[in-house]
């Protein structure tokens, strides 16, 4: 009955913290054999979340508190959800090795991880979700239809580049830079059915790159280090290392 509790108080924590009348939040806990649980030690916790929107991520971990409980393997299971103007299929994390704040827990119901490990994650998107995301992100984009496919993405709609209205195409791949960008290369670029010349391209990838920026778009602040992205069957999915960051002096706005 303790577990159930502080499972129950763990989740309505987290749901605190996410807007939506639909949200679902979970929490579930498995201690590491008989005593771990009285000691603060578990083998597993995941947390499970679906139908919410955030401005950032809602997740940090605070160094200066005590580091007692342990989590050997803390498992985060998002889906359907919006994160800043992006909507999201689902989002999946295992970070091993993580430490929180034993004492706060058991007296107060409160999670507060003070250390992360760092482990793997991966975001998948739809084509429909992005082609909203651009639409909001870029003035300069009037309509977009977005396809992605074997690795390579197209976009195709109405924009005004160099103070031209004009019908655009875009075939290029989506790939990370610095592990928090995802921009279009190997690009090229069409304007009314023909292809522009270099210095046009150039201008026009000037303009939607990074399609994507995890930190400045997203509020991620270094949680996910993207060294992979694919595009297959009408969805985007990004990959690579995973933490939870230490808690920026400018999150609680977030909250």
């Amino acid at each position: 009955s303790a577990i159930v509790r502080f499972e129950n108080q763990a989740a309505a924590e987290i749901a605190a913290k996410l807007d939506g009348d639909s949200k679902q939040v979970s929490v579930k806990t498995v201690p590491n054999g008989i005593f771990g649980g009285a000691m603060g030690d578990l083998e597993s916790a995941t947390i499970r979340a679906s139908k919410f929107t955030t401005k950032g991520l809602p997740l940090f971990t605070e160094p200066e508190r005590s580091k007692k409980g342990r989590v050997q393997s803390l498992q985060i299971e998002l889906s359907d959800f919006r994160l800043g103007d992006l909507d999201i299929e689902s989002l999946k994390a295992v970070i091993p090795e993580c430490r929180y704040d034993f004492n706060l827990a058991i007296k107060k119901g409160q999670i507060r991880l003070s250390k992360s490990g760092t482990g793997t994650g991966e975001v998948r998107i739809s084509e429909k979700a992005l082609e909203r995301f651009v639409l909001t992100k870029f003035r300069e984009i009037l309509s977009v239809s977005i396809r992605c496919n074997r690795d390579w993405i197209w976009i195709e709609g109405i924009g005004e580049f160099l103070v031209i209205k004009t019908a655009f195409r875009v075939l290029a791949k989506l790939e990370p830079v610095n592990g928090n960008k995802l921009v279009l290369s190997q690009a090229r670029v069409a304007f009314d059915g023909l292809p522009v010349d270099r210095e046009v391209a150039d201008a026009v990838l000037q303009t939607l790159n990074p399609v994507v920026d995890l930190d400045k778009d997203l509020n991620l602040y270094g949680a996910i280090k993207v060294d992979k992205v694919a595009s297959e069957n009408g969805f985007l999915t990004a990959s690579g290392a995973t933490t939870i960051p230490v808690r920026p002096h400018d999150s609680r706005q977030l909250e």
